[in-house]
Protein backbone atom coordinates (compact mmCIF):
# COMPACT_ATOMS: atom_id res chain seq x y z
CA UNK A 1 0.00 0.00 0.00
CA UNK A 2 1.50 3.68 -0.76
CA UNK A 3 2.13 6.03 1.63
CA UNK A 4 -0.44 9.01 1.02
CA UNK A 5 2.98 11.24 1.85
CA UNK A 6 4.36 9.90 -1.28
CA UNK A 7 1.46 10.06 -3.81
CA UNK A 8 2.54 12.12 -6.46
CA UNK A 9 -0.15 15.46 -7.93
CA UNK A 10 0.80 14.79 -11.35
CA UNK A 11 -0.93 17.49 -13.62
CA UNK A 12 -1.05 16.35 -17.43
CA UNK A 13 -0.50 19.79 -19.25
CA UNK A 14 -2.01 19.15 -23.06
CA UNK A 15 -5.49 16.70 -23.42
CA UNK A 16 -3.92 15.45 -27.15
CA UNK A 17 -3.26 11.99 -27.58
CA UNK A 18 -0.04 11.60 -25.71
CA UNK A 19 -1.60 13.70 -22.86
CA UNK A 20 -4.65 11.85 -22.39
CA UNK A 21 -2.80 8.22 -23.00
CA UNK A 22 -0.60 9.27 -20.07
CA UNK A 23 -3.31 10.52 -17.35
CA UNK A 24 -5.46 7.90 -18.37
CA UNK A 25 -2.77 5.29 -17.92
CA UNK A 26 -1.63 6.72 -15.12
CA UNK A 27 -4.77 7.47 -13.36
CA UNK A 28 -5.67 3.71 -13.63
CA UNK A 29 -2.65 3.02 -11.55
CA UNK A 30 -4.49 4.85 -8.81
CA UNK A 31 -2.88 8.33 -8.38
CA UNK A 32 -4.28 11.61 -8.14
CA UNK A 33 -3.97 13.28 -12.11
CA UNK A 34 -5.26 16.39 -13.56
CA UNK A 35 -5.10 17.38 -16.97
CA UNK A 36 -4.68 21.10 -17.97
CA UNK A 37 -6.56 21.88 -21.99
CA UNK A 38 -6.19 24.41 -24.15
CA UNK A 39 -10.12 24.66 -24.05
CA UNK A 40 -13.15 25.17 -21.36
CA UNK A 41 -15.00 22.85 -23.29
CA UNK A 42 -12.36 19.82 -23.21
CA UNK A 43 -12.39 20.40 -19.14
CA UNK A 44 -15.74 20.20 -18.79
CA UNK A 45 -16.12 16.87 -20.78
CA UNK A 46 -12.91 15.17 -18.97
CA UNK A 47 -14.22 16.39 -15.70
CA UNK A 48 -17.96 15.05 -16.58
CA UNK A 49 -17.23 12.15 -18.59
CA UNK A 50 -13.79 11.33 -17.54
CA UNK A 51 -11.09 9.52 -20.52
CA UNK A 52 -12.43 7.18 -22.41
CA UNK A 53 -9.44 4.65 -22.92
CA UNK A 54 -9.05 1.65 -25.16
CA UNK A 55 -5.89 -0.46 -24.47
CA UNK A 56 -3.61 -2.52 -26.66
CA UNK A 57 -5.95 -5.10 -25.47
CA UNK A 58 -8.98 -3.71 -27.18
CA UNK A 59 -11.10 -3.72 -24.13
CA UNK A 60 -12.39 -0.14 -22.69
CA UNK A 61 -13.04 1.33 -19.79
CA UNK A 62 -13.88 4.75 -18.67
CA UNK A 63 -10.92 6.55 -16.50
CA UNK A 64 -12.43 9.72 -13.91
CA UNK A 65 -9.90 12.45 -13.91
CA UNK A 66 -9.68 16.08 -13.07
CA UNK A 67 -9.44 18.71 -15.90
CA UNK A 68 -9.35 22.56 -16.11
CA UNK A 69 -8.33 25.07 -19.23
CA UNK A 70 -5.09 26.67 -19.01
CA UNK A 71 -6.62 29.77 -19.07
CA UNK A 72 -7.00 29.34 -15.58
CA UNK A 73 -3.09 29.05 -15.12
CA UNK A 74 -0.94 25.73 -13.90
CA UNK A 75 -2.75 23.97 -10.24
CA UNK A 76 -0.90 22.90 -7.93
CA UNK A 77 1.35 19.88 -8.36
CA UNK A 78 4.77 18.74 -7.61
CA UNK A 79 5.17 16.61 -10.91
CA UNK A 80 4.13 18.69 -14.10
CA UNK A 81 4.22 15.98 -17.69
CA UNK A 82 4.44 18.99 -20.49
CA UNK A 83 2.98 16.60 -23.50
CA UNK A 84 2.29 19.99 -25.45
CA UNK A 85 3.51 20.05 -29.47
CA UNK A 86 6.22 22.72 -29.88
CA UNK A 87 3.99 24.41 -31.76
CA UNK A 88 2.13 25.72 -28.26
CA UNK A 89 5.46 25.27 -26.01
CA UNK A 90 6.20 28.96 -26.47
CA UNK A 91 2.45 30.62 -25.11
CA UNK A 92 2.74 28.27 -21.93
CA UNK A 93 6.54 29.61 -21.14
CA UNK A 94 4.58 32.56 -18.96
CA UNK A 95 2.74 29.64 -16.57
CA UNK A 96 5.85 27.56 -15.83
CA UNK A 97 7.75 30.84 -14.33
CA UNK A 98 5.15 30.46 -11.64
CA UNK A 99 5.77 26.82 -10.88
CA UNK A 100 6.36 25.73 -7.24
CA UNK A 101 10.58 25.25 -6.91
CA UNK A 102 10.17 22.08 -4.95
CA UNK A 103 7.99 20.70 -8.63
CA UNK A 104 9.54 19.09 -11.48
CA UNK A 105 8.63 19.57 -14.67
CA UNK A 106 8.73 16.30 -17.53
CA UNK A 107 8.69 17.51 -20.79
CA UNK A 108 7.32 15.17 -23.88
CA UNK A 109 7.99 17.17 -26.96
CA UNK A 110 9.23 15.78 -30.24
CA UNK A 111 12.41 17.31 -32.28
CA UNK A 112 14.34 19.60 -31.02
CA UNK A 113 15.01 23.16 -29.33
CA UNK A 114 12.48 22.52 -27.12
CA UNK A 115 15.27 22.11 -23.91
CA UNK A 116 16.67 25.71 -24.99
CA UNK A 117 12.84 27.10 -23.92
CA UNK A 118 12.30 25.38 -20.89
CA UNK A 119 15.76 26.65 -19.69
CA UNK A 120 14.95 29.79 -20.19
CA UNK A 121 12.32 29.48 -17.73
CA UNK A 122 13.48 26.46 -15.18
CA UNK A 123 16.39 25.85 -14.06
CA UNK A 124 18.41 21.96 -14.40
CA UNK A 125 17.51 20.49 -11.32
CA UNK A 126 13.74 21.22 -12.08
CA UNK A 127 13.88 20.32 -15.57
CA UNK A 128 13.83 16.99 -16.90
CA UNK A 129 12.62 15.25 -20.47
CA UNK A 130 11.35 11.61 -21.92
CA UNK A 131 11.22 10.36 -25.37
CA UNK A 132 8.05 8.57 -25.59
CA UNK A 133 7.86 5.60 -28.27
CA UNK A 134 4.01 4.56 -27.20
CA UNK A 135 1.64 5.01 -30.10
CA UNK A 136 -1.89 7.01 -29.51
CA UNK A 137 -4.71 8.16 -31.56
CA UNK A 138 -7.17 10.53 -29.83
CA UNK A 139 -10.82 9.93 -31.25
CA UNK A 140 -12.50 13.07 -29.11
CA UNK A 141 -11.48 15.37 -26.42
CA UNK A 142 -12.11 12.59 -24.04
CA UNK A 143 -11.24 9.56 -26.19
CA UNK A 144 -7.59 7.90 -26.76
CA UNK A 145 -6.94 4.67 -28.22
CA UNK A 146 -3.17 3.35 -27.30
CA UNK A 147 -2.53 2.14 -30.71
CA UNK A 148 1.30 0.34 -30.26
CA UNK A 149 3.31 -0.21 -27.10
CA UNK A 150 6.90 1.33 -26.64
CA UNK A 151 9.07 3.06 -24.40
CA UNK A 152 9.20 6.01 -21.59
CA UNK A 153 12.61 6.98 -21.29
CA UNK A 154 13.47 9.83 -18.85
CA UNK A 155 16.18 11.61 -17.62
CA UNK A 156 17.62 15.62 -17.58
CA UNK A 157 18.88 16.42 -21.25
CA UNK A 158 22.64 15.89 -20.41
CA UNK A 159 24.61 14.66 -17.41
CA UNK A 160 22.06 15.11 -14.96
CA UNK A 161 21.73 12.92 -11.65
CA UNK A 162 19.61 10.29 -11.45
CA UNK A 163 18.53 10.06 -7.91
CA UNK A 164 15.83 12.19 -7.79
CA UNK A 165 13.30 11.59 -5.58
CA UNK A 166 10.30 12.71 -7.40
CA UNK A 167 11.53 11.42 -10.75
CA UNK A 168 12.50 8.14 -9.71
CA UNK A 169 8.71 7.79 -7.83
CA UNK A 170 7.39 8.99 -10.91
CA UNK A 171 9.60 6.06 -12.84
CA UNK A 172 8.42 3.55 -10.28
CA UNK A 173 4.80 4.55 -10.91
CA UNK A 174 4.87 4.59 -14.86
CA UNK A 175 6.13 1.14 -14.41
CA UNK A 176 3.64 -0.20 -12.03
CA UNK A 177 1.11 1.46 -14.75
CA UNK A 178 2.32 -0.76 -17.10
CA UNK A 179 4.58 1.44 -19.00
CA UNK A 180 8.13 0.25 -19.61
CA UNK A 181 10.10 3.24 -18.15
CA UNK A 182 13.82 3.93 -18.13
CA UNK A 183 15.79 6.70 -16.41
CA UNK A 184 18.70 7.54 -17.76
CA UNK A 185 21.56 10.25 -16.57
CA UNK A 186 21.29 11.95 -20.01
CA UNK A 187 18.24 12.20 -22.05
CA UNK A 188 19.98 14.05 -25.50
CA UNK A 189 21.44 10.82 -27.58
CA UNK A 190 17.83 9.51 -26.75
CA UNK A 191 16.33 13.11 -28.41
CA UNK A 192 18.36 12.84 -31.55
CA UNK A 193 17.64 9.68 -31.94
CA UNK A 194 13.57 10.04 -31.59
CA UNK A 195 14.16 13.17 -33.78
CA UNK A 196 15.74 10.46 -36.49
CA UNK A 197 12.68 8.38 -36.19
CA UNK A 198 10.11 11.56 -36.28
CA UNK A 199 11.47 13.56 -39.27
CA UNK A 200 11.46 9.93 -41.28
CA UNK A 201 8.17 8.76 -40.45
CA UNK A 202 6.10 12.11 -39.83
CA UNK A 203 6.66 13.73 -42.71
CA UNK A 204 5.94 11.01 -44.80
CA UNK A 205 2.72 9.49 -43.44
CA UNK A 206 1.57 13.03 -43.62
CA UNK A 207 2.56 13.94 -47.33
CA UNK A 208 1.23 10.41 -48.48
CA UNK A 209 -1.60 10.09 -45.39
CA UNK A 210 -1.24 6.60 -44.58
CA UNK A 211 -0.78 4.90 -41.13
CA UNK A 212 2.95 4.81 -40.18
CA UNK A 213 3.26 0.48 -40.95
CA UNK A 214 2.42 1.50 -44.28
CA UNK A 215 5.61 3.37 -44.95
CA UNK A 216 6.84 -0.66 -44.50
CA UNK A 217 4.78 -2.04 -47.02
CA UNK A 218 5.87 -0.49 -50.33
CA UNK A 219 9.52 -0.71 -51.19
CA UNK A 220 9.43 2.96 -52.30
CA UNK A 221 8.99 4.51 -49.17
CA UNK A 222 10.94 2.19 -47.52
CA UNK A 223 13.98 3.14 -49.63
CA UNK A 224 13.12 6.87 -49.25
CA UNK A 225 13.52 6.34 -45.59
CA UNK A 226 16.51 5.01 -45.56
CA UNK A 227 18.02 8.11 -47.83
CA UNK A 228 15.98 10.15 -45.29
CA UNK A 229 18.35 8.37 -42.42
CA UNK A 230 21.81 8.59 -44.12
CA UNK A 231 21.21 12.31 -45.03
CA UNK A 232 20.72 12.77 -41.50
CA UNK A 233 22.95 10.82 -39.59
CA UNK A 234 25.44 13.10 -41.28
CA UNK A 235 24.45 15.73 -39.64
CA UNK A 236 23.81 14.18 -36.48
CA UNK A 237 27.49 12.62 -36.36
CA UNK A 238 28.84 16.31 -36.83
CA UNK A 239 26.38 17.44 -33.74
CA UNK A 240 28.51 14.47 -32.10
CA UNK A 241 25.81 11.58 -32.40
CA UNK A 242 26.45 8.57 -33.91
CA UNK A 243 23.99 6.33 -35.83
CA UNK A 244 24.29 3.51 -37.47
CA UNK A 245 22.15 0.27 -38.28
CA UNK A 246 21.04 -0.90 -35.13
CA UNK A 247 18.95 2.81 -35.12
CA UNK A 248 17.83 2.12 -38.40
CA UNK A 249 16.56 -0.75 -37.50
CA UNK A 250 15.08 1.02 -34.15
CA UNK A 251 13.22 3.35 -36.36
CA UNK A 252 11.96 0.31 -38.59
CA UNK A 253 10.84 -1.61 -35.03
CA UNK A 254 8.97 1.69 -33.83
CA UNK A 255 7.16 1.68 -37.19
CA UNK A 256 6.31 -1.45 -36.71
CA UNK A 257 5.12 -1.32 -33.18
CA UNK A 258 2.85 1.59 -33.97
CA UNK A 259 1.94 0.00 -37.53
CA UNK A 260 -2.10 1.16 -36.77
CA UNK A 261 -0.88 4.84 -35.57
CA UNK A 262 -1.58 7.98 -37.38
CA UNK A 263 1.50 10.62 -36.51
CA UNK A 264 0.49 13.58 -35.03
CA UNK A 265 1.77 15.25 -38.05
CA UNK A 266 -1.24 13.38 -40.26
CA UNK A 267 -3.23 14.48 -37.86
CA UNK A 268 -2.39 17.92 -38.02
CA UNK A 269 -2.38 18.26 -41.88
CA UNK A 270 -6.16 16.52 -41.93
CA UNK A 271 -6.92 18.70 -39.33
CA UNK A 272 -5.62 21.76 -41.11
CA UNK A 273 -3.19 22.80 -38.16
CA UNK A 274 0.27 23.85 -37.79
CA UNK A 275 2.52 20.85 -37.90
CA UNK A 276 5.60 20.69 -35.93
CA UNK A 277 7.75 19.78 -39.49
CA UNK A 278 9.81 23.31 -38.33
CA UNK A 279 11.44 21.83 -35.26
CA UNK A 280 11.59 17.85 -36.58
CA UNK A 281 13.05 18.24 -40.23
CA UNK A 282 13.61 21.94 -40.16
CA UNK A 283 16.04 21.39 -36.96
CA UNK A 284 18.08 19.16 -39.49
CA UNK A 285 17.85 21.39 -42.13
CA UNK A 286 19.13 24.12 -40.04
CA UNK A 287 22.04 22.04 -38.30
CA UNK A 288 22.71 20.66 -41.61
CA UNK A 289 23.51 24.65 -42.48
CA UNK A 290 25.46 25.07 -40.09
CA UNK A 291 27.98 22.44 -40.58
CA UNK A 292 27.65 22.60 -44.42
CA UNK A 293 26.23 19.41 -44.90
CA UNK A 294 23.54 19.15 -47.96
CA UNK A 295 19.87 17.83 -46.17
CA UNK A 296 17.58 18.02 -49.90
CA UNK A 297 15.88 15.23 -49.24
CA UNK A 298 14.29 16.76 -45.34
CA UNK A 299 14.37 20.62 -46.86
CA UNK A 300 11.71 19.18 -49.93
CA UNK A 301 9.64 17.57 -47.04
CA UNK A 302 9.50 20.95 -44.57
CA UNK A 303 9.06 22.61 -47.88
CA UNK A 304 5.97 20.09 -49.12
CA UNK A 305 4.71 19.67 -45.33
CA UNK A 306 4.98 23.19 -44.70
CA UNK A 307 3.09 24.33 -47.84
CA UNK A 308 0.24 21.46 -47.80
CA UNK A 309 -0.76 22.40 -44.30
CA UNK A 310 -0.59 26.10 -44.85
CA UNK A 311 -3.04 25.40 -47.58
CA UNK A 312 -5.32 23.51 -45.67
CA UNK A 313 -4.82 26.10 -42.96
CA UNK A 314 -5.91 28.42 -45.83
CA UNK A 315 -8.87 26.73 -47.24
CA UNK A 316 -10.72 25.84 -43.79
CA UNK A 317 -10.49 29.74 -43.19
CA UNK A 318 -11.97 30.45 -46.55
CA UNK A 319 -14.52 27.84 -46.02
CA UNK A 320 -15.33 29.56 -42.74
CA UNK A 321 -16.51 32.42 -44.11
Amino acid sequence: MRSQTNILQTVVVGGGSVGLLYAARLALAGEAVTVVTRSSLQANQLTQKGITYTGLDGNTRVVPVSASPIERGLPEGNLYLLTVKQTDLSGLLPAFRKVNSSARVIALQNGMGHQELLNGVLSEQHCFFAINTEGARRLSGTEVVHTGSGTLRVGAWENGSDSDPVILYFVNWATSAGIHTILEKSIKPYAWRKLMANALINPLTALFEVPNGALLENPHTEKLMRELFLEASAVAEYAGQKLGEADWQEIVTICRNTSRNLSSMLQDVKRHRQTEVDSINGYIVKQGHVAGIPTPLHETLLRVITLKSSMGMWKEGGDSK
